[in-house]
C-alpha cells in the first residue's frame, strides 16, 4: 500500500501489539491502513475490518488484494450493530476515530460483550483537534461503555505531533 499512514494510525497500530495468532475486527477502517500494518504479521491469526461506507470498503479491497486471499484479512460492508456470532470471538476489537463510542452506542455495546473473547480487550482511538478535548472524550466514553456493562482499564495519551488517544476497555 503506497499511502502514508498517519500518525495515529501508526500508533494505534503498535498500541495493539497484535500477535500472530490474534483474531481482530477493526470498526470503522476506512481505506484499510491499519489493515495493511495488521495483516503481514499475522502468521493463524486474521482480521475483520468492517465500515458503514460502501466506498470506504470498496477501496479497502483495492488497496488490501494481496491480504484478501491468504485467510488474513477481510473487509465487509456493514455496521457493528450487525455483526452477529457466525463471524466469532475475537481477541481484539478497536476503531479509530470512530465518535459512535462516545455518542449512542446502545446498539453496538451488546455486540461488542457478546464478541469479545473472555480476556478480550475493546481498544478506542481517537484524535481530537486539541490536546484539552481527551479527558472529555474519555470521560463521555468511560460513562456510556460502563454503563453497557464494559470497564475501561486503562486511557493512555500520546504528545507527539497530534494529540492522541487511547481508552482500554475489557467486559466486566
Amino acid at each position: 500500500m503506497a499511502s502514508r499512514i498517519p500518525e495515529r494510525i501508526g500508533w494505534a497500530v503498535a498500541t495493539l501489539a497484535a500477535r500472530t495468532s490474534d483474531r481482530l475486527l477493526e470498526i470503522g477502517c476506512g481505506r484499510g491502513l491499519a489493515v495493511s500494518l495488521i495483516a503481514p504479521r499475522l502468521k493463524t491469526g486474521s482480521i475483520l475490518a468492517i465500515d458503514r461506507s460502501a466506498t470506504a470498503i470498496a477501496a479497502a479491497r483495492r488497496e488490501s488484494k494481496s491480504w484478501q486471499g491468504a485467510d488474513k484479512a477481510a473487509f465487509r460492508h456493514m455496521a457493528l450493530a450487525d455483526l452477529d456470532e457466525s463471524e466469532g470471538l475475537f481477541d481484539k476489537m478497536f476503531a479509530i476515530n470512530v465518535n459512535l463510542f462516545w455518542t449512542d452506542a446502545r446498539a453496538e455495546l451488546p455486540v461488542v460483550r457478546k464478541s469479545l473473547k473472555k480476556k478480550g480487550r475493546l481498544y478506542l482511538f481517537y484524535e481530537p483537534p486539541v490536546a484539552a478535548q481527551r479527558d472529555g472524550i474519555a470521560g463521555l466514553v468511560r460513562d456510556k461503555l460502563q454503563a453497557s456493562g464494559l470497564t475501561v482499564e486503562t486511557v493512555v495519551k500520546k504528545n507527539d505531533s497530534a494529540p492522541l488517544l487511547c481508552l482500554t476497555c475489557a467486559v466486566s
